[in-house]
């Protein structure tokens, strides 16, 4: 297993050096099957691994590679973890990537930079894999910021364009804050554990701290500041939304398998020392609640489609969230590999129509686009109804378990917060499949005319996708006995109530309001996106600014800080700074000239005054 381990993790990283070393040489169709070569061999390392550890009995085990920093009393040692959960995401993370690598194959076909490209998607995927395989926290962090790194390097692929260049730089620049948490949260562990394995860390957080102790509140509530800005949400939301100015299969990547899944991710895996903490639990559930509603709304005003894709990111892993808070971690990672799947679908799709309209993104300026995409919508129509709930596709079984589960927590206010977004992303998925695909095209220039649908390098793993969003969700469902994945994901915990609920299709109110949400908000977008559309104003201001957070944020932070930068390069550095070299140099200057004087190369002159010094020495010493 150990081989099959190294192998899966070191690949995609072996092969990003290799195309950046040989970038100017190799050519596009070695490039990219580099890329895509090594995405795949990780992808069956880890299926193999798979394999093997069911057979023995799925029992975690940590493999030390090497010691990293011998240190006293810090576990600093290149260790990788395997259990169900980092299993299950290297496999989402290889398994999407690769369908996601082939199809860039099409998609970056007439970009330059070809390879860099391909490149930086392999750094992305072993930064990720890194993160997930961790076996302490600060193995764990590096792989954090390196996942950063990568989408820095891949939102800004286009940096001669103004607007991506800044979308990276926001999006490098709001993680970190996120970060900052999180890196506290690191050195609490060491000063609180003198360790930060990850196993250790959990086993003695329950020895040494009672249900609520302070301090693990406070340590609880900076792993979940971390993993508020990696997962995009509320305060720290706002850079996924710009983060669509990079490549479709970039973002299509950010969103459904590798980054934003990040602090999901930590929560689940730290979900023992979470559970200690009541207050941030509760915390927990009201962020998720919230960013669920609040990006449901901001997507029913945009007009570009892949901001309309980026916002339901948010919302949904704002319900990821929300499954936390009320101790469904089981639920939680139901609903991010069902996610993973449609979400991939919907960015795909959407890029096969963005591509061959050379870039159009502006809903504005689509319509009428099913006859050139004749099957294209039909696989975005699938996305659109599978994230929607409705049954019996993939995200109807997650969904519905989290709302479940959340409202037999006691928790009917977020209960009823994400039944709310539930039915408004039906709402708002249908709108934007309607008007990209239905009704008359509202601009008929020649990137209507000369659409057409995408090739089979792009279509063939969005009908994977589709297959998968179609059927993923069955690995959640019982069939007459308990779930595999219910049976894989054991040790993260399932609540008896996921267990009642997943055991059979049971018909209860709440799932019964889920579902109706759904065909609700499915159904009044078809209609009025179809028969009323003539009739509708544009969109609300409040909502297309997302209640202009990003606004708020420039006046209370951006500005001043532009502003009090300036004034530092503008006049505290030439003045003080400047000032303060340059009379140095001058109070030098002047020293030298005035010693010049002493210095006249005349013996005579040095004589005189070796006696007259010697005078003075004497005299201190007699006197």
């Amino acid at each position: 297993m150990i081989y099959a381990l190294c192998i899966g993790l070191f690949l995609p990283l072996v092969s990003f050096l290799g195309l950046v070393a040989t970038y100017k040489i190799i050519s596009r169709r070695v490039a990219s099957l580099v890329g895509c070569g090594a995405v795949f061999i990780s992808f069956v390392c880890f299926l193999s691994i798979l394999i093997i550890f069911t057979n023995q009995g799925m029992l975690p085990q940590n493999y030390t590679l090497f010691s990293w920093i011998p240190v006293d009393k810090i576990n600093a040692d290149f260790m990788l973890h395997i259990d169900a959960l980092s299993i299950l995401m290297t496999l989402i993370i290889t398994g999407v990537g690769f369908l996601i690598h082939v199809y860039s194959i099409g998609y970056m076909d007439h970009e330059e930079d070809y390879t860099r490209y391909f490149a930086f998607m392999n750094f992305f995927i072993f930064s990720m894999l890194l993160l997930v395989l961790a076996g302490n926290l600060l193995l764990l962090f590096v792989g954090w910021e390196a996942v950063g790194l990568a989408s820095y390097l891949l939102i800004g692929f286009w940096y001669y364009r103004p607007a991506a260049a800044q979308a990276a730089t926001k999006a490098f620049v709001i993680n970190r804050i996120g970060d900052l948490g999180l890196l506290l949260g690191l050195l609490l562990t060491f000063q609180i554990f003198g360790t930060s394995d990850i196993s250790e860390v959990i086993k003695l957080a329950g020895q040494k701290f009672v249900i609520g102790a302070p301090l693990i509140t406070l340590l609880t509530i900076l792993y979940f500041v971390g993993a508020t800005g990696k997962s995009a949400q509320l305060p720290l939301h706002t850079w996924l939304p710009d983060a669509m100015e990079g490549p479709t299969p970039v973002s299509a990547l950010i969103h459904a398998a590798t980054m934003v899944t990040a602090g999901v991710y930590l929560v689940v895996r730290m979900h023992p020392v979470f559970m200690l903490s009541p207050d941030t639990m509760q915390y927990v559930g009201i962020i998720g609640a919230f960013t669920a509603l609040f990006a449901s709304l901001c997507a029913l005003a945009q007009t570009d489609l892949k901001r309309v894709l980026a916002y339901s990111t948010v919302s949904q892993l704002g319900l990821m969230f929300l499954a936390c808070g009320a101790g469904a971690f089981y639920a939680a990672m139901f609903h991010l590999m069902t996610h993973a799947f449609v979400k991939a679908l919907l960015f795909l799709s959407a890029g096969n129509v963005v591509h061959m309209m050379h870039g159009v993104t502006d809903m504005g300026k689509m319509g009428g686009l099913a006859g050139k995409f004749p099957k294209t919508h039909w696989l975005f129509l699938i996305g659109v109804l599978a994230l929607s709930g409705v049954p019996p596709l993939a995200t109807f079984f997650s969904k519905d378990l989290i709302l479940e589960q959340e409202y037999l927590a006691g928790f009917e206010i977020l209960f009823f917060i994400g039944l709310a977004a539930s039915i408004l992303t039906g709402f708002y998925l249908t709108r934007a499949y309607c008007l990209t695909f239905l009704g008359k095209p509202r601009v008929e220039d020649d990137n209507y005319q000369f659409a057409k649908e995408a090739p089979p390098v792009m279509l063939i793993p969005v009908s994977l996708l589709a297959i998968l969003s179609i059927f993923g969700g069955f690995l959640g469902f019982s069939f007459g006995k308990v779930p595999w994945l219910e049976t894989f994901l054991a040790e993260i915990g399932v609540t008896p109530a996921e267990k009642e609920l997943s055991s059979a299709l049971i018909l209860s109110p709440e799932m019964l309001m889920a579902i109706g949400g759904a065909i609700i908000g499915v159904g009044s977008a078809a209609l009025i996106y179809t028969r009323f559309i003539k009739y509708l104003g544009r969109p609300v201001p409040v909502l297309k600014k997302a209640f202009y957070i990003d606004d708020i944020y420039g006046g209370l932070f951006v500005r001043p800080l532009q502003e009090v930068s300036q004034f530092i390069a503008n006049w505290v550095e030439p003045k003080f700074f400047d000032g303060t070299i340059r009379f140095f140099v001058r109070l030098s200057q002047g020293t030298a000239g005035f010693l010049q004087h002493f210095q006249s190369g005349q013996i005579r002159s040095y004589v005189a005054w070796m006696v007259l010094g010697s005078v003075f020495l004497i005299a201190y010493f007699v006197f």
